[in-house]
Order: C-alpha cells, then structure tokens, then sequence
C-alpha cells in the first residue's frame, strides 16, 4: 500500500509498505528519504500519535492514507541560524540578525504588564490570559496548525 507523508514545514513524500508494517519501519523510511533522524520523528493519524511498537493495521490505516511528521527537534541547520543570531556574529551584516528574547512568553508579557498596571492587577490580566490561550489553543485542529506552521515558515 501507499501512503503520503506530510511534513509541516510543507515537505511530502510518498512511501510504500503494508498494514503489518511497524510504525518504526515507516520512520526507517521516512529516514532514508527525508533524512529525517528516527528519534526526530513523531507520526501522527487521525490527531493520534503513532507508537513505535505498534503497527499499520493497529490504527486502521489503509492503502492511500495520509500521515503527519512532525520533527521533535530543530535541525541543525536552524540552531546554527539561532545560534548566529544569538551571538550577533560581525561575519553577519547587522540588518540579518534577528535578536529573540529567549525568555519564556509568560515572563515577558508579566514584565510588560508590570510596566503598566499595579502588581495585583498584572497577575490578574496573566492568568486570564493563560485561560484564554489556552482554550483558543486547544480549539486548534492538525489542519489549522499545519496551516500556522507553514505560514510562518513562508515568511521566515
């Protein structure tokens, strides 16, 4: 059977196996032609994540189904980019680095806030707007962050 595999980042790849195919042989695969390392993958199926120990037919996937990959960690290439920008390189022109406050969004909107309301009142705001995230957050399908990821990386 054939099955597409879709990256967020907008790369596909189509792979062929069988239902009692390992979900870690599909990784081996989508190794070989991704390069994408096994331990940086992490398939997902109708919202659910593949386990490794499990096979194909376990989730019913059939013949023309459709994967997500997402790659746990930040390939090389990018962290060396973070890493030039970090280090504001003088081999890099001033107008390509990209400075990122590194600190978690949490304490630098608590910072913000502190700036213009009381302590009390900046606490306040937080957590209301940590409740609001995350319900918005948690209304997002597969198919609107795919949509979110590759907008950002159109324009990255």
């Amino acid at each position: 059977m054939k099955l597409q595999v879709k990256v967020l980042n907008g790369q596909e790849c189509t792979i062929t196996t069988s239902p009692s195919s390992g979900v870690s042989d599909v990784k081996e695969q989508i190794q070989a032609l991704l390069s994408i390392p096994v331990g940086d993958q992490k398939l997902v199926f109708k919202g659910k994540s593949l386990l490794d120990d499990k096979l194909l037919k376990d989730y019913s996937v059939e013949d023309g189904c459709k994967l997500t990959l997402v790659v746990k960690k930040v390939p090389s290439a990018m962290s060396k980019i973070t890493s030039t920008a970090a280090t504001k390189s003088e081999s890099v022109p001033a107008k390509s680095v990209v400075e990122i406050d590194e600190r978690p969004v949490w304490e630098q909107l608590r910072k913000f806030l502190k700036r213009h309301y009381r302590e009390k009142d900046a606490e306040a705001v937080l957590v209301e707007f940590k409740k609001e995230f995350q319900q918005n957050l948690s209304s997002l399908s597969l198919d609107d962050i795919e949509r979110l990821a590759i907008t950002k990386l159109r324009q990255a």
